[in-house]
């Protein structure tokens, strides 16, 4: 799911330039993918709980709703195309990160430390390292910039939050949302400044 949380930020990140490579991999710079990564491998071989979260990420049920995510909504896929002809890969930028995450297949880890921390420290340690203001503020003006490729891209998103909201509702991607929320991320406060960033209607989440 942390994989779906992943889609979820570089759209609500409403990345938007006159071109849309080099904008998107300027905004990645503000993300620290590398210190994040290294931050994640700690918790992961450190913690049992980030342990246990990081494994369930991997299992089929957790590719399963990536995949729906990521290639299941027509109306996304659309979207997808439209930055292929631009010569940039959606896909690509966010397998990118969720592999500096650890959130793709890598080799079995073994905990080095029971003692359970929560997944919540560990995002606030990342929180810390990344500048996500910085990034909103570049993508403010990029989206306000009226030649900006990616202004058009988060104003192509924005108008699916429909089409968006009933993959989110499939009911796989159900399943590993409520499976996240038992181990104790925050998935509704993540939602929830999605649909602020949108302008989205709450009642709908």
């Amino acid at each position: 799911m942390q994989k779906i949380f992943i889609v979820l930020a570089i759209f609500g990140l409403g990345f938007a330039s006159a071109n849309l490579r080099s904008e998107m991999d300027e905004l990645i710079e503000y993300l620290k993918m590398e210190e994040v990564r290294e931050i994640y491998d700690w918790w992961i071989t450190h913690d049992a709980n980030v342990g246990e979260i990081y494994a369930f990420l991997q299992t089929a049920e957790a590719n399963e709703a990536w995949v729906i995510i990521t290639t299941g909504n027509p109306d996304l896929k659309e979207i997808s195309d439209w930055a292929l002809e631009r010569g940039v890969e959606l896909r690509e930028y966010l397998n990118r990160i969720a592999t500096v995450l650890g959130l793709t297949p890598l080799q079995p880890r073994a905990l080095k430390n029971s003692a359970a921390r929560s997944w919540a420290t560990m995002m606030e340690e990342i929180r810390a390292v990344q500048d996500l203001d910085g990034a909103k503020a570049r993508a403010a003006e990029f989206i306000a910039d009226p030649t900006s490729e990616f202004g058009e891209l988060h104003r192509m998103i924005a108008a699916e939050h429909h089409s968006i909201h009933t993959t989110f509702e499939d009911p796989a991607v159900r399943r590993v949302s409520n499976q996240l929320r038992a181990f104790g991320v925050d998935v509704d406060g993540f939602v929830e400044r999605i649909y602020d960033w949108f302008g989205w209607d709450h009642s709908e989440h």
